[in-house]
């Protein structure tokens, strides 16, 4: 039966609310509740059927710059593609039924001129995409799939990691948790200045709806390094699902860049992610 890919009528998101709940590829960037908040519920989703069976999904924004019609990646949203049912089967049967999904949407994406998706890295086969004409970069992050002994990480981690520790604590720098999401909105901006990329205007106009609307639904967590002056030298938030907690959004007032925080910060968010799930992934660390 040949495979159908059209977008989802209202009454069928508890559709794509099941298949985002047993995907391979689900995250919480995938639940409904933050996709039409960073779209400002301007995102559709399509669906690609086998007969009435929806096997795999695609959010998407539309938009128009200069004239041109484009599908972009939200802000604050790190995977933004596919989600495939999870397939039954021999290896080789699996791995055909997978190019035949993702050959049907790729063909239902070519209209659009203008394309920026960041897929879920347990897809690593974009042949069909490749054949109609599109192109991809790697990026990288830093995951930590297993936290259940946290005791054995600290033992692993790079020895200069606990002297700076340590040395944070000599000069008094201390945690102070839940702090306002908008502090660190507001030293993202000022670290991405400092190495001469432009902070996004969206970002800091979207996140903090998105931090309430995580807060709400108690998926958020914020820590702060301060010293005993009451300076703040970093912040960070961090959201989680049921299946990892991820750094979401970070930052650093330059004039500390030489202090000892960012450690102290990231120690403390895998420690929390420990006690929320057994694994975090600290996203968009590409920049330093």
């Amino acid at each position: 039966m040949p495979l159908i890919v059209r977008e989802l009528a209202d009454d069928e998101y508890s559709q794509w609310d099941e298949l985002a709940s047993v995907s391979p590829q689900r995250t919480i960037f995938a639940q409904r509740w933050w996709m039409e908040t960073v779209t400002r519920g301007q995102g559709r989703l399509l669906g690609c059927y086998d007969g009435e069976r929806l096997v795999a999904g695609l959010p998407i924004w539309p938009c128009r710059r200069l004239g041109v019609r484009r599908l972009r990646q939200p802000p604050l949203t790190p995977y933004w593609g596919p989600l495939l049912r999870p397939l039954e089967g021999k290896p080789l049967t699996r791995a055909s039924t997978r190019m035949q999904i993702l050959q049907a949407l790729a063909e239902a994406l070519t209209p659009w001129p203008d394309i920026v998706m960041q897929w879920h890295h347990s897809l690593d086969n974009w042949i069909p995409f490749y054949w109609n004409g599109f192109t991809q970069t790697t990026r990288y992050t830093y995951r930590y799939p297993d936290l259940s002994d946290l005791t054995k990480l600290a033992k692993n981690r790079e020895s200069t990691i606990g002297q700076k520790l340590r040395r944070a604590e000599r000069d008094g720098l201390h945690l102070e948790e839940m702090i306002d999401p908008v502090v660190a909105a507001r030293l993202n901006r000022l670290s991405m200045a400092r190495q001469g990329v432009e902070s996004s205007e969206e970002i800091q106009q979207f996140w903090p709806e998105l931090a309430r609307e995580a807060l709400a639904r108690q998926c958020l967590f914020t820590t702060g390094v301060v010293d005993d002056e009451g300076n703040m030298h970093s912040a960070a938030a961090m959201v989680w699902d049921e299946r990892c907690a991820y750094g979401i959004l970070s930052g650093a007032d330059p004039r500390y860049r030489n202090s000892c925080s960012g450690p102290l910060m990231m120690w403390r968010q895998i420690e929390y992610a420990a006690n929320v799930y057994n694994g975090t992934n600290f996203l968009s660390h590409y920049l330093r």
